[in-house]
């Protein structure tokens, strides 16, 4: 291995042999990134059942399709190698040996395969990773070596513009660009640079790349020769291997987008290849590993006890941070990361309810910046309001870049029937779950500065969203919000449903106390907001008003109806459950008839008890989660994580448990058989708030951080980090105690109060304290 990984095994994931059948789903485990682009885990020489996908966050298009999606842009990391004048190829070549290991650490992606033609073998290894330390740049290193006899050899990299957004769920295969230009550069050819142009929004696409030779005791082949077509560019050298010898060739990548630079994507394309072949590939490795590093230091979760879970824990963290800028470029997480177009790449509600807190709580900086994706949208979001006769802002089901709903008009079931999509104009959650984040964000930072200048006004026009979104009922002597879809999707047109209409009370509240206190506390700051949006105290003091007299159905045991008229459907519930613990689905219940009957998709009235846990009590959870858990499916990857920190309250670790394996494990052994299609985003963030939330027990209640842990039996200790309020501190977690203490501070304070245990603390700089629990 001429790449040093990680020798730790809780930090790597590896695949030990080509299955051509799960190409895509390794290629969707192996995705690298930087947060600026993903690139999928491809084999460099690519193979007939691979799939290329080369994403730059915020690179959207439509041209004939149904709505903008995440361009699949050029692939810059082909390499084609020839020995004998055949490819080295899986599909061309038997293949002896193969590995390849993801670094999580590192965020590197290492490969080593022999192939054998006839009586030759051929050995190749690689490792390439996409700096976190100039986002704009990815490097790839690479060896041949013949192993039986001296060969002719052709090696040749190639930056390929023929690449298409195949995965459509609907419709056709589209390509979202032209090719511009296709060049070499320089007088001897050493670089090369392709550009292309979306077809839509215009914006140019710049890859500059460089290919190195790097082989002792050989002077450079007369065969260096470069390669222009008119949707490729590449170089090539051509040379006789000596047996026994390798081969080391370097690739340099440098990529700009005119979303970041509006004039001159050539020019930062070949300054920043420049220097970075001055620097070379070790120092350039170095301090890519150092930036991931620094993230590594306030996001890691280390379990004692369980090495499966801990290496899932890790993925899982992984690719959210993968897929996280490391500065504000103004986007946000789609629903599969930047590991795969599925969605559109479309960003959703799963990012503030399910990607957000890991960010808040590690990344609190980050976290900012995608709650700005959403204040710079606002003004789209009043459009959208507007367009379905409301107030307010209504951001939209699924966002891209331009902050108008992006929403398709049809889509593919899970039984392959194509249906119709009605999400845009009925599932208006999602106006809440925004706001929902923005709270988590304010509470657990103290960003005051956040707050006031975009988090007022976007909390403001919300409640005025949700106070005109409501209709009276003079006879009920109560506010209804009808025609709606909640959380389960299965009911696509419902009345009060309670996860909507408890969202929307809560919003409206928030709101009107956000009022109250900047009257008092902020009074400039509150007449600079109101006059911009046309805010009165009398608008804002009905909003409580609103919120006291929305209809929330619960029976006098505390028993929860998702919406109104549910207990009146066939009641259909889950006998048997699958290898992996995953519910099956009811025999003689087809997708047409579900909607009829009580089975949920994914978890609606479990998800408001985690939520808004402190509003309800013990019974009420209890009666609720025994009544639903036998009647939801789990369709959806967003559901076991609330099942499993419910479970926690209840005391139920054994469920628990087996929700947070199944959760934390999605991806990684294809929970739901379609990673190949890229990761799931909210299932990633969901193993987290299990750890969080549920095992380490944190909540944030009346502005101090409380923890009451409980661990699973095999585990020894569970230690991480988290910020609150500009104080970063670390747990340590056992059994019978729980360690904390101050890593660093922000602030001027000499501490910080927290509760363990249910018993306060404060907790001073320099000194470590150690709750033990009472049992």
């Amino acid at each position: 291995m001429f790449i040093r990984l990680s020798s730790d095994e809780g930090w790597t994931i590896s695949g030990d042999s080509i299955e051509i059948e799960r190409m895509g789903f390794w290629e969707t485990v192996f995705t690298l990134g930087n947060g600026y682009l993903g690139s999928r885990g491809i084999l460099e020489e690519g193979c007939k059942k691979g799939y290329a996908g080369t994403y730059f966050a915020g690179l959207y298009d439509r041209s004939e399709g149904q709505s903008y999606e995440l361009v699949n842009a050029p692939n810059p990391v082909r390499v084609e190698i020839c020995a004998g004048g055949k490819k080295l190829s899986v599909d061309d070549m038997e293949i002896v040996e193969h590995r390849r290991i993801l670094d999580l650490k590192k965020a590197a992606l290492w490969r080593r395969t022999v192939f054998k033609d006839g009586d030759k073998r051929y050995e190749y290894e690689s490792v390439r990773f996409f700096s976190l330390a100039d986002m704009h740049l990815g490097v790839m290193a690479f060896y041949f070596r013949s192993l039986d006899s001296d060969v002719q050899v052709v090696v040749r990299h190639i930056i390929d513009g023929t690449t298409e957004n195949a995965g459509q769920a609907v419709g056709n295969p589209i390509r979202h660009y032209a090719v511009t230009r296709a060049e070499a550069l320089e007088a001897g050819g050493e670089t090369v640079y392709l550009e292309a142009k979306t077809n839509d929004y215009g914006i140019v696409l710049g890859i500059a790349a460089a290919l190195d030779m790097r082989v002792a005791g050989l002077k450079l082949p007369a065969g260096r020769q470069n390669l222009v077509e008119r949707n490729y560019v590449g170089r090539q050298y051509a040379f006789t291997a000596q047996k026994g010898k390798r081969c080391r060739f370097e690739v340099y990548l440098s990529m700009y987008t005119s979303r970041e630079k509006k004039q001159g994507v050539k020019k930062a394309c070949l300054a920043g290849l420049k220097t970075a072949r001055k620097q070379g590939f070790a120092y350039l490795f170095k301090k890519h590993v150092h930036a991931w590093g620094k993230r590594w230091r306030y996001s890691d979760v280390k379990i004692e006890g369980d090495s499966f879970l801990q290496k899932a824990a890790r993925f899982n963290i992984y690719h959210l941070l993968a897929a996280a800028p490391p500065e504000d470029i103004d986007v946000s997480i789609g629903a599969k990361t930047l590991s795969g177009e599925w969605y559109k790449g479309h960003v959703f509600w799963d990012m503030e309810i399910f990607v957000l807190p890991l960010f808040v709580f590690t990344q609190p900086e980050v976290a900012k910046n995608f709650l700005l994706y959403r204040y710079r949208r606002l003004p789209q979001a009043r459009e959208g309001a507007r367009a379905q006769g409301y107030r307010g802002a209504l951001w939209p089901w699924e966002s891209a870049a331009g902050g108008r709903d992006e929403t398709p008009q049809t889509w593919v079931n899970f039984d392959g029937t194509i249906i119709p999509v009605h999400t845009s104009k009925r599932e208006h959650h999602i106006a809440g779950d925004i706001v929902y984040g923005i709270s988590l964000y304010h509470r657990a930072t103290a960003d005051d500065d956040f707050m006031w200048r975009y988090g007022a006004e976007m909390v403001f026009e919300t409640a005025r969203f949700w106070a005109s979104r409501v209709s009276y009922d003079r006879a009920r002597g109560c506010y209804e919000i009808k025609g709606v879809i909640g959380p389960n999707e299965f009911q696509e047109c419902v009345d009060n449903n309670s996860y909507t209409n408890a969202l929307a009370r809560w919003v409206l509240k928030y709101a009107a106390d956000l009022y109250c206190y900047l009257q008092k506390s902020r009074p400039r700051r509150l007449d600079f907001i109101a006059k911009k949006i046309g805010l009165s105290s009398q608008e804002a003091g009905a909003w409580r008003e609103v919120a006291e007299k929305i209809v929330f159905l619960i029976s006098p045991d505390g028993l929860i109806e998702e919406f109104e008229g549910y207990f009146k459907k066939k009641d259909v519930i889950i006998t048997e459950l699958d290898k992996n613990g995953m519910p099956v689905w009811p025999a003689g219940v087809s997708l047409a008839e579900v909607k009829e009957t009580q089975l949920v998709k994914q978890a609606d009235v479990i998800l408001l008890l985690q939520l808004f846990s402190g509003e309800f009590s013990p019974d009420v959870k209890k009666i609720n989660f025994d009544y639903y858990i036998k009647r939801t499916t789990h369709k959806s990857s967003l559901s076991l994580s609330s099942h499993a920190v419910i479970a926690l309250e209840l005391g139920d670790m054994k469920r628990a448990y087996d929700y947070f394996v199944q959760a934390a494990r999605t991806d990684l052994v294809d929970l739901y058989g379609n990673t190949d299609l890229g990761i799931h985003a909210a299932a990633l963030g969901g193993a987290w708030q299990i750890i969080g939330y549920g095992f380490a027990g944190i909540a944030l209640q009346d502005g101090m951080l409380k923890v009451n842990p409980v661990l699973p039996g095999q585990w020894r200790r569970l230690t991480f980090k988290l910020w609150f309020r500009k104080t970063l501190i670390e747990l340590a977690i056992t059994k019978e105690a729980t360690k904390a203490f101050i890593v660093r501070t922000k602030t001027g304070s000499q501490g910080l109060e927290l509760e363990i245990y249910g018993k306060k603390y404060f907790l001073r700089l320099d000194e470590e304290i150690t709750a033990k629990r009472d049992d």
